[in-house]
């Protein structure tokens, strides 16, 4: 007997798929039973060990924010804020899950919005709010916070292995009221968001990281990288809105500062302006990512060397 015919992992799975999936399950375990303070503070611990133990993910973070701060890897304001950036990042996993548990009422009292007037005006006009964000600070908190605040909103997940782990934030995150969109779905996702946005839904995409390898090639602190085209092109096709927004911790919950891209003149040429909106998004999030570099969970190289 198989043990996916009693209820276990599938055989397809990988030894290390498998960890993942305990390892995440654990996580989510804990958030679900560690009061707010005591999981915070244990979590932060465990990313400040992770720095120490992780050499591999440490020189990436560290190349990554050597290039938002414009200084050399081993600057002291580079290590600190590489330090800082684990710290930081084992919050991000205690509070995605443990806010599944937050009241409306908390989540709004916690969760602080500047320029909230900006998605209300977007839905004002009736066709809907592309909300854009780098990984910053905690985007599920967001995506919580937005349903609290009475949004219907919808996002794109990238799909993880194994499977059953895709699904264990699939269920996490729709639990709270958000509509989650895998990107297996392939041409679907796309006609998914155009719909949402007709509907006059929030769309809200972390889109800092090309996932395609056929992104739009922008520059973004000095050196090139590409960015996905998704955004620019529901922009062209729905008349939706773009947003950037940017989500920072505090002691007690989160900061998201929300404001319109750049105006960018439409030429009616649709690869050039794809290209210029996504130019313009890259510059958005220059601006939101300096803010508070440490909170840019970029743990996979932002650049090519």
């Amino acid at each position: 007997m198989s043990e996916q015919e009693v209820g276990g992992a599938p055989d397809t799975e990988t030894r290390g798929e498998r960890i993942s999936y305990w390892s995440i399950a654990t996580v989510s375990w804990l958030a679900h039973r560690l009061p707010t303070r005591t999981g915070r503070m244990l979590f932060a611990w465990a990313g400040a060990i992770a720095y120490h133990l992780a050499p591999g993910p440490r020189g990436v973070v560290s190349a990554n924010q050597a290039r938002v701060l414009g200084r050399p890897v081993g600057d002291p304001m580079v290590v600190a804020s590489t330090k800082e950036a684990f710290r930081l990042y084992g919050r991000y996993w205690f509070d995605a899950f443990h806010v599944v548990d937050w009241t409306d009422e908390r989540m709004r009292r916690d969760f602080v919005f500047e320029g909230l007037e900006h998605v209300r005006a977007a839905l004002e006009a009736g066709r809907g709010a592309l909300c854009v964000l780098p990984h910053m600070g905690n985007w599920d908190a967001g995506g919580r916070a937005m349903v609290a605040q009475g949004f219907e909103t919808v996002t794109v997940a990238e799909e993880l292995r194994p499977r059953r782990l895709f699904e264990l934030f699939l269920r996490e995150r729709e639990s709270f009221g958000v509509e989650v969109i895998g990107l297996s779905d392939g041409g679907r996702v796309g006609r998914r968001l155009a719909t949402a946005l007709a509907a006059n839904k929030v769309a809200a995409l972390v889109a800092d990281r090309d996932l395609t390898g056929r992104g739009i090639p922008v520059e973004m602190f000095g050196a090139p990288r590409r960015l996905p085209a998704g955004p620019a092109l529901l922009a062209l096709s729905s008349g939706a809105p773009i947003l950037v927004c940017g989500v920072y911790q505090r002691a007690e919950g989160w900061r998201c500062v929300i404001g319109p891209l750049a105006d960018v003149a439409r030429t009616g040429e649709k690869r050039r302006d794809v290209e210029a909106i996504t130019a313009a998004m890259a510059v958005g999030f220059e601006d939101v990512i300096s803010a508070a570099p440490p909170d840019w969970h970029m743990f996979q190289p932002a650049w090519e060397e």
